[in-house]
Parts: C-alpha cells; sequence; structure tokens
C-alpha cells in the first residue's frame, strides 16, 4: 500500500455518519474481525493548519422513551480504526453524560442501563458515527417481559430446560437486518418457571428444549425444540412484546426426539476457529449455532425436525505475523433431513476478497481557498455499496457478514475486508466544508494500465480476489449553496418536493460525481454542501422518482437514463448557477 498523495495543483458538512452496523451475536469470533476496519501503516501526516484542534469531548443526554431523562446508564464510547478505543461514563441524575480528552476519530455511543434496551433506530441497517463537539441523544426503551410456565403433557414442571426468544419482527414491524440473531434464553426452575426480561419490543417465538445456540448441554438438547403453546415451530404462535408490559406464555412441553446434522470442517490451520449457522432452509432466522475449535472432531447440530435447512461455515484463522485474522467461508450447503440423522458432511471454507487503496488528498493554490481546514483521516470512512437486484437475491447470511466499511490509516490507505464476491461501489465519508470527492478510479491490468472510473460503475470482485488499485480523490474549493424556494403567504409548498442540480458544461455530462439532490424542506429552504466547483443546472421535482430520490442512488450506473431525462428537463428549464471555488452562496432565491 501506497502512502496518502498530497498534490499542490490547482466539508463535507451534515448529520453524524451513517453506516453499516456488525452483527451483534453473528459468530463472536467473526465479529471481532470485522467490526476491526483497517491497520496502521507507515504514516504520511495531513496537512494542518494553526487553530486546527486535536482533542475534545463528546456529550449528551440518556432518555427513555417518553423523552424523560434517565439516569444512572452506563455509556460506551468507541472509536473507529485500527487503534481502537473505548471509554466509559455515566448519566447523571438529569441524564447527561459527557466525556473529555478524546483524539479526532469517529465514535460510536452506546448506552445501557438494567431493564432497558436502546430504541429501535429508522434504518435498522445503519449505525451512527459522532465527532468531537458533538451533542449525543441516546434512548433508551423500557424492555418488555416474556414469563410463564413449561410443562409436560401430565402438567407437571419441566425443569432446566432451557427456553428461547427470537425476534421475527420490530417494533416498526420490520425484519431486522442487523438484530435478527439477536435472541435470549433462560432456564426454567424447579417450579418449571421462567422469567426473561429487557426485552427489545417487538414480535417473536418462543420455544423450550433443543440445543440451539453453544450453551452448556442439558438432557433436553436432543429433542425438537417445543415452540408456544405446544407446536412445531411452523405451526408456532406469534408473540407480542410491548416496552414495560409483561407478556405471559406457557408452554406444553412434547419432548419429541430430533434428529442430527453432523460433519467437520476442513480448516486451513491450526490456529483457526469456526462457527457454524444452521437455518430453516429459506429462513433468516437462525435454528442454532455452534463452533468447531482446533482439535475438535467435527460439529453438530442436534434435536432437529425433519425439513430443509441451510449451513453456514466460517472461518477464522489467526497467524502470529497479521494483526488481522484472515476470515473464509464455506458454500451454503443445502440439506435434508427426512426420518433419520444426515452424518459426514465435510465443509471447505475458501479465502475471502479484500478491497484496498488509498485517499489523495489535492490542495489548491487558489488565495481564496488558503488557510480552510483540511479533512482528517481519522475522521473518514469509506463505505461500499452493491447493486440492489444482487442484494434481493444474495443469502441474508452472506450479506449480512460481508464487510462494508473500511477507515483509512495515517498514511490514507484502507482495505475493505471480508468481502463476498460481486459488484461494488464507493462512498467515501468525510468532513471538510471545502473540500469535495473529485474522482473514484481504478486501473487496467496489462502492461501499460488505464485509468477506471470506478464513481461510474461498478467494481466487480471475484470470489478471493484481493484488489488493491482503488484511488480516492479529494480536492480542496469546494462550494456550498444555500437557498429557499418563496412560498405565497398561506399557500405550501408540495409533500416530497426535491431540488436537483447537475453539471451545465457539456465536458462534465458523464461525471456522476456532478449530480445531487436535496430535500426541500416544509419552509421551502434546502442545502448543498461539498460541491465541485463549476455551472449547473437547476431543477425542482415533486415526489422524485425512488432511483433519483438520493445522490446515491442518482449517481448508480442504472441510473444513466434517468440522469439524461433529468438534465434534458432541466435545460428547458434554463436555471443555471455557477460556483467559484470556495463560494458559499447563503441566500439563493430558486424560481421554480
Amino acid at each position: 500500500m501506497g502512502k496518502m498523495l498530497v498534490n499542490r495543483t490547482g466539508g463535507h458538512g451534515g448529520p453524524p455518519l451513517q453506516m453499516d452496523r456488525c452483527v451483534p451475536i453473528l459468530f463472536l469470533v467473526v465479529v471481532l474481525v470485522t467490526c476491526i476496519t483497517v491497520r496502521a501503516q507507515s504514516p504520511s501526516p495531513t496537512p494542518k493548519i494553526a487553530d486546527e484542534v486535536t482533542n475534545g469531548s463528546i456529550d449528551g443526554k440518556v432518555v427513555n422513551e417518553s423523552g424523560q431523562p434517565l439516569a444512572g446508564a452506563s455509556l460506551f464510547i468507541r472509536s473507529v480504526g485500527s487503534s481502537a478505543t473505548i471509554r466509559n461514563t455515566t448519566s447523571d441524575l438529569d441524564g447527561n453524560f459527557r466525556v473529555n480528552g478524546l483524539e479526532r476519530a469517529l465514535y460510536t455511543v452506546a448506552g445501557v442501563a438494567p431493564t432497558y434496551t436502546p430504541a429501535v433506530p429508522v434504518d435498522s441497517t445503519t449505525t451512527t458515527y459522532y465527532r468531537i463537539g458533538d451533542s449525543v441523544r441516546v434512548e433508551l426503551v423500557r424492555g418488555g417481559v416474556i414469563t410463564g410456565a413449561v410443562t409436560n403433557s401430565s402438567g407437571e414442571p419441566v425443569i432446566a430446560v432451557r427456553v428461547r426468544c427470537t425476534m421475527i419482527r420490530d417494533a416498526n414491524g420490520q425484519i431486522p437486518k442487523n438484530e435478527i440473531f439477536a435472541s435470549q434464553e433462560q432456564s426454567t426452575d424447579d417450579r418449571g418457571i421462567y422469567r426473561m426480561y429487557g426485552v427489545s419490543p417487538g414480535t417473536y417465538l418462543v420455544s423450550a428444549g433443543g440445543s440451539g445456540f453453544v450453551t452448556s448441554p442439558t438432557a433436553f438438547d436432543f429433542d425438537i425444540p417445543t415452540f408456544a403453546p405446544s407446536s412445531t415451530r411452523d405451526n408456532a404462535a406469534e408473540v407480542t412484546v410491548r416496552s414495560g408490559e409483561e407478556t405471559n406464555v406457557d408452554i406444553r412441553y412434547r419432548g419429541e426426539p430430533g434428529h442430527t446434522i453432523s460433519g467437520t470442517v476442513k480448516s486451513s490451520g491450526n490456529n483457526s476457529n469456526t462457527s457454524l449457522t444452521l437455518t430453516s432452509g429459506g429462513d433468516s432466522i437462525p435454528f442454532g449455532n455452534t463452533f468447531q475449535f482446533p482439535g475438535a472432531r467435527g460439529f453438530a447440530f442436534n434435536g432437529l425436525p425433519d425439513g430443509d435447512y441451510d449451513l453456514f461455515a466460517t472461518e477464522a484463522i489467526a497467524s502470529p505475523t497479521a494483526t488481522f485474522a484472515s476470515i473464509a467461508v464455506a458454500e451454503i450447503r443445502k440439506i435434508t433431513v427426512k426420518g433419520a440423522d444426515v452424518t459426514g458432511l465435510e465443509l471447505v471454507p475458501k479465502l475471502l476478497g479484500s478491497i484496498s487503496g488509498r485517499i489523495a488528498l489535492e490542495l489548491s493554490k487558489l488565495p481564496e481557498c488558503q488557510g480552510k481546514r483540511p479533512p482528517v483521516l481519522a475522521e473518514m470512512v469509506v463505505q461500499i455499496e452493491r447493486p440492489e437486484k444482487e442484494l434481493e437475491k444474495a443469502d441474508p447470511l452472506t450479506t449480512r457478514f460481508a464487510g462494508n466499511t473500511a477507515a483509512p490509516d495515517t498514511g490514507g490507505a484502507f482495505v475493505l475486508r471480508t468481502m463476498m464476491p460481486g459488484r461494488y461501489r464507493f462512498n467515501p465519508r468525510f468532513y471538510a466544508h471545502y473540500w469535495y470527492l473529485q474522482s473514484i478510479t481504478t486501473s487496467s491490468a496489462g502492461a501499460k494500465p488505464q485509468k477506471i472510473d470506478a464513481a461510474g460503475s461498478w467494481t466487480t470482485l471475484k470470489a478471493g480476489e484481493q484488489l488493491t488499485n482503488i484511488t480516492i480523490t479529494l480536492a480542496e474549493g469546494a462550494a456550498s449553496v444555500r437557498g429557499r424556494v418563496p412560498v405565497t403567504e398561506g399557500a405550501a409548498l408540495p409533500a416530497g418536493m426535491v431540488v436537483y442540480l447537475m453539471p451545465s458544461e457539456q465536458d462534465k455530462v458523464d461525471d456522476v460525481l456532478r449530480f445531487f439532490v436535496s430535500n426541500i424542506e416544509a419552509d421551502g429552504t434546502f442545502a448543498f454542501n461539498n460541491l465541485p466547483p463549476g455551472k449547473y443546472l437547476v431543477l425542482t421535482q415533486t415526489n422524485a422518482e425512488a432511483q433519483t430520490a438520493t445522490s446515491a442512488k442518482l449517481r448508480q450506473p442504472e441510473a444513466a437514463t434517468a440522469r439524461a431525462k433529468l438534465r434534458k428537463t432541466a435545460e428547458t428549464k434554463k436555471i443555471e448557477i455557477e460556483l467559484k471555488p470556495c463560494q458559499n452562496v447563503n441566500d439563493y432565491q430558486l424560481k421554480q
């Protein structure tokens, strides 16, 4: 990997970053690898200005679902990157907290409190990142309770059997993408009673018995799980859990013996740990998971009813000379259990691919751009996206596992690890008001490599391939526009209005990084930041098509026809704005 490039040739503001989160309970060994994004390499310092702030604080407030302050909550502030640090504190009597002495970086903020659970975010596929100086509102929701009795066919209590609840829909009625492996277990007492508290509001399936997840063995591991009230999974009752409420779920235990799926994972070395997940065929909710540790004879899933299953194996291979473990996965194995055990399976994991590159900063010599704050590498991430149609067809197990973000090191180098084969585009996120994304390029193979525009096309990664030639260039000289669509007194703007900026110059028409879209608020205001200087056509539209609703979607290769259509319409409107380098337009009046 090369050092960060800084050329002398002539901000990303906005809300906290959103990015995909690591699945919290998927595979413990794998999570430790995928949540850490990149190893530090040889440093090449970012240009600084005299008044640059290098440390500071993050404060905030913890509230409950009613907006009331929550005292005594534990807060955990974790930085992003290879040298991740974790700081913790506690909210005071008014729910306030503050952590000082933080270096410039991106941070996650998480809060926990007894009987409480994090509120379901609007977008459950993302995690919010903060910078020093930000104020954070942490909302915790009082969890619900699932309790009940497990009895046998004679009405006697079943003692020390594990009862498990598994979420199938969150409080918003959506299938949880990143929380789908979250569940709770509680063994029954000497009366056959169990009680699980702090359960996130949502819809659950509740079952007793079976081996399920990795825990201490019990006498009921080889039984088919009995789902409430007394049925198989196909006919299980759905249990609704509400905040602060107790739900009684009794189970009449069937005690039916199940079958076993067993085999071995062919490990790549002695320093590897393998995790396995089993789901019902076509179902994204896990039936159970287990591990095959070094030296083990193999793996086994017990207590299985007849049916179709998907088996997924992931191997983390440690090396004394590498900072990160290598990750290998086996192809999903389709298995049918019908009246007998399935044994002797052999799974062979293959190494996943990676995409690496560097971030280059291009400074401006123009007088009006001198002394502006440059981007800070510690406050950047490189995100990836995949074609929506490919994601729809992909198996949920593999899409949740794949890496999707990377943080650059002190030299600007980044590595996207644990990458499944497929097509990808890159979305760098940064904070620097007077800088813009100039280009994303890769190079072709051969004796005379050619630069390829990776911003306007998909980059294809083959199984196990290691791509190393991505260059993301940020340039100084960005402009910004804050404006308003005039509204007649007493009138209201149509709901769902957006405003587009599109390149006016003919030689910029094919540059997707010069297409932007912003929502128009109810009061008629809108804003654009980090704009490349130049001439733009301006167009307003109501109820924008889904393909052009955001800048990211507008820039996709599949949106080429939609971009051309929008630009043709804008040419007939003849509304144009010219932006100079480092110019801030603060009161732009947009004619409709």
